[in-house]
C-alpha cells in the first residue's frame, strides 16, 4: 500500500469550451438531483430556472430533503407530482442523500447530475453542453468549477460538485459519494477514483450556471467535519490508489 498521495491532475487535456450545434433535444435521460435543507426559497429559483431555461427536456427531477422545517415541507407537499421528492427524516448532509438520489432516479438514466439547491441556471444549453463534453472527451465526469486541496504535502485537483455530471458507467465504477465524508471531502475522493477508472475528469468553461455558496451549516459542526476530513480524507486517497495497483485496468 502506498504511504504517500503522488501528485496528479485528474483533467486530461485542455479545457473544453464547446462551440459545436447543440442538439434540440437529446436522446439520453438525464437525472437532476438536488440536495436541500430548509431554503425553500433558494430551491424554488433553482427549480424554476431548470423549468424555465433548458432546452433539453428528457429529463427528471429529484429533490432530496435533509429534514427540513415545515416552510420547505409545505413547498415539498406542492411539488411532488411534478418532481419526485424524497424527504429524510434528520439531516443526512451531501453524501448520503446525494446517493439517495441516485437509488431514486429512473432505470433509464444514462446521466445523473448533482446540484446544489442555491443555482441557478443561465445556459438554456446547460445540459446538451455537459452531455457533449461527457460524449467528445469521452468522460463520465463534468463539472464547471475545478479546486485543489493539499495531502501529504502534495496538490490534488478536483472537480466541485455544486454543478456536476457523473454517467451511470462512471457511477457504477466510482459511486457512491463516500459517507465517511458527509460534507467535505467528497469531490476529492470521486474525482481521484474517476481518474483512476479512466473517465476522464473534465470541467468546462462556459458559464451554465451561477452558485449563490449559501452556508446554511451550523460553523461549530462544519468546523469539526472538516478536522474528521483531514483525517479521513489521505486514508481513503491511499485506498483508491491501492485498489488501483492491484487491478490497474478496472
Amino acid at each position: 500500500m502506498a504511504s504517500q498521495i503522488t501528485p496528479h491532475d485528474p483533467l486530461t487535456g485542455a479545457k473544453p469550451e464547446m462551440d459545436i450545434s447543440l442538439r434540440d433535444e437529446a436522446d439520453e435521460q438525464v437525472s437532476i438531483i438536488v440536495v436541500h435543507k430548509d431554503q425553500p426559497n433558494y430551491l424554488n429559483i433553482c427549480l424554476q430556472s431548470i423549468a424555465v431555461t433548458s432546452n433539453n427536456n428528457n429529463y427528471e427531477i429529484i429533490v432530496v430533503d435533509n429534514g427540513s422545517d415545515q416552510e420547505s415541507m409545505d413547498f415539498l407537499d406542492e411539488l411532488e407530482g411534478e418532481v419526485k421528492v424524497i424527504r429524510n427524516g434528520k439531516n443526512l448532509y451531501w453524501s448520503a442523500a446525494a446517493n439517495k438520489g441516485v437509488e431514486a432516479a429512473d432505470k433509464n438514466s444514462k446521466y445523473y447530475i448533482f446540484l446544489h439547491y442555491d443555482t441557478v441556471v443561465l445556459n438554456p444549453g446547460w445540459l446538451d453542453l455537459l452531455i457533449n463534453v461527457a460524449e467528445s472527451q469521452k468522460s463520465g465526469m463534468v463539472g464547471t468549477e475545478l479546486n485543489t486541496y493539499m495531502v501529504q504535502g502534495n496538490k490534488v485537483n478536483f472537480v466541485q460538485e455544486w454543478c456536476l455530471l457523473v454517467s451511470k458507467e462512471a457511477w457504477n465504477d466510482i459511486g457512491p459519494f463516500p459517507e465517511e465524508l458527509p460534507q467535505v471531502g467528497h469531490s476529492i475522493v470521486m474525482t481521484l477514483k474517476a481518474h483512476r477508472h479512466h473517465h476522464a475528469p473534465q470541467i468546462i468553461n462556459n458559464q451554465i450556471v451561477h452558485h449563490y455558496r449559501k452556508f446554511s451549516l451550523n460553523i461549530n459542526e462544519y468546523e469539526k467535519m472538516i478536522e474528521k476530513a483531514m483525517t479521513d480524507i489521505p486514508k481513503l486517497l491511499t485506498d483508491v490508489q491501492s485498489q488501483a495497483l492491484i487491478n490497474p485496468l478496472k
